[in-house]
């Protein structure tokens, strides 16, 4: 019973001890690093998939660290968000690791491996209590430890690329948790308090009496966490910190990383401050206007990008669009849609990064242009990446399909049909730059192609497998998710 009760508290510590020694075999033992790595994701697994049953089953889960109740104490609180974030964050994770067994040997310097899954532990850590904390300061301390880890996960490869990177997103990451620092300030002074619902409860009482200060602490953590989230166009750090750092880095950044931020600001708008400041202040309008701007732009910007890492990480800022269009239209089905995107999206991203991982594995390429023939000699990373490429396109049947149908339905409920015009016209942008790379891979490879079985580590394969497997899934049964996620949005917009 006492193990029972404290496994909110066991998922994070356990991590975080672990962040602890690991430097000490980094530095004696290396070679142990990437196993304790994945014996300790495999056991955050357990853990967040035990947590799900219970608040599935109805538990709404509040645990106080050192028994001090708020508004006090710091107080971790897993509802159905969380435990949809905590079973995405480390399932995710665990593909991650396996795949990055052997990846990382030909992407990183060896002596920086043990560190890399110090950094990659820090992260998944930080990324969990995002997720699960129920008071501001907490977060923010949280999302400066993920800040910190995923630069260290950029700069691990050593190049100067990826310096240059690295020292760019730690910049302007910088200033994000500055307007988010201000911005918890702010409701701090005027609140007495740190924890959501004790805030969302004063805000009720107070807020008719500061309406310039509630625009600007919406306006502060918007630009804050919308740095990180890389909503445009705060998105100038991504894709070149995408793009150079190592593979199984780009798909914990793209597939993950950004989302907690994205639940945060989910959080924060419509449980802190609740769905009516969200409309007067007009913040509803400025995310559908950046939104627009980052599906249109993100799409556009990928076109044109030869690097095939970084062509993925432009679609990744007009993916986090998508999700910040749901969030906009501000309708159960808009919402509903948005939450679905952060796991699809997740799923199609994190194996278009290890497909490109593997293609380097393999053959050294990198440009797009050079993928002729590849559909025979890589057939299993090929065909996982078009899977995940005609979901990104949304073709029935796939993943992305689900999100965008959502999405219309969305833009209906909230009287905005125009939205459909978008979404239609961002789904032909996405095939102008997907589908060229799948032509070229089964129908540019010369006279008499020879079907080979990929040459790259099982490791490797298996992950790329299960998220393609993921994608096809979600588009054939996402009711009982969709279900799910409902309720969520429900109880966001209440």
């Amino acid at each position: 019973m006492f193990l029972w009760d404290k496994l909110p508290f066991l998922l994070i510590i356990i991590i975080l001890l672990l962040c602890f020694v690991m430097p000490f075999f980094a530095r004696w033992k290396p070679v142990v690093c990437p196993y304790l790595t994945v014996v300790t994701v495999i056991i955050v697994f357990v853990i967040s998939v035990v947590l799900t049953f219970r608040v599935a089953g109805g538990e709404v889960i509040h645990y106080h660290a050192g028994d001090w109740p708020p508004p006090w104490g710091i107080e971790i609180f897993i509802d159905e968000l969380a435990a949809m974030m905590l079973l995405l964050l480390t399932g995710s994770c665990l593909l991650i690791v396996f795949y990055s067994l052997k990846a990382l040997t030909k992407e990183i310097p060896g002596p920086a491996i043990g560190w890399y899954y110090t950094l990659f532990l820090l992260t998944l850590a930080s990324m969990m209590g995002i997720v699960v904390t129920n008071d501001l300061f907490n977060l923010y301390v949280m999302v400066e430890i993920v800040s910190i880890g995923a630069v260290g996960l950029v700069v691990a490869k050593g190049e100067k690329l990826s310096t240059e990177a690295s020292l760019r997103y730690l910049m302007l990451a910088t200033l994000g948790s500055g307007f988010m620092l201000f911005a918890i300030g702010f409701l701090y002074q005027v609140t007495g308090n740190l924890n959501m619902p004790y805030v969302a409860a004063e805000l009720l009482e107070v807020r008719d009496q500061y309406p310039f200060l509630m625009w600007a602490t919406l306006s502060f953590f918007t630009v804050g966490l919308g740095v990180k989230a890389a909503l445009f166009p705060l998105h100038i750090w991504l894709p070149d910190a995408h793009s150079s750092a190592p593979s199984p880095s780009s798909a914990v950044l793209s597939g993950l990383v950004v989302k907690v931020y994205i639940i945060s600001m989910l959080r924060i708008y419509f449980l802190v401050f609740g769905i009516e400041v969200f409309n007067e202040t007009f913040l509803r309008s400025l995310i559908l206007l950046l939104a627009t701007m980052a599906i249109l732009g993100g799409s556009l910007f990928a076109f044109v990008q030869l690097d095939l890492k970084r062509r993925l990480a432009y679609s990744t800022v007009a993916q986090i669009g998508y999700i910040f269009l749901g969030m906009g239209l501000g309708t159960v089905w808009g919402v509903t849609a948005a939450l679905l995107h952060i796991i699809i999206h997740a799923l199609m991203k994190i194996c278009l990064f290890m497909s490109a991982g593997a293609v380097y594995y393999q053959t050294g390429r990198k440009k797009v242009i050079h993928f002729s023939g590849l559909g025979y000699q890589m057939p299993v990373t090929m065909a996982a990446f078009t899977i995940a490429s005609l979901s990104m396109v949304g073709i029935p049947f796939f993943g992305g399909f689900i999100t965008k149908y959502g999405l219309a339905l969305g833009s209906l409920e909230a009287n905005n049909p125009y939205f459909i015009v978008l979404i239609v016209v961002s789904g032909l942008l996405n095939a102008a730059y997907y589908f060229p790379i799948v032509w070229q891979a089964y129908f540019t490879s010369g006279h008499d192609p020879q079907m080979t079985m990929d040459k790259v580590p099982f490791t490797m394969l298996v992950p790329i497998i299960i998220t393609a497997l993921g994608i096809i899934y979600m588009g054939l049964f996402p009711g009982r998710i969709l279900e799910f996620l409902e309720q969520v949005s429900i109880r966001l917009l209440l």
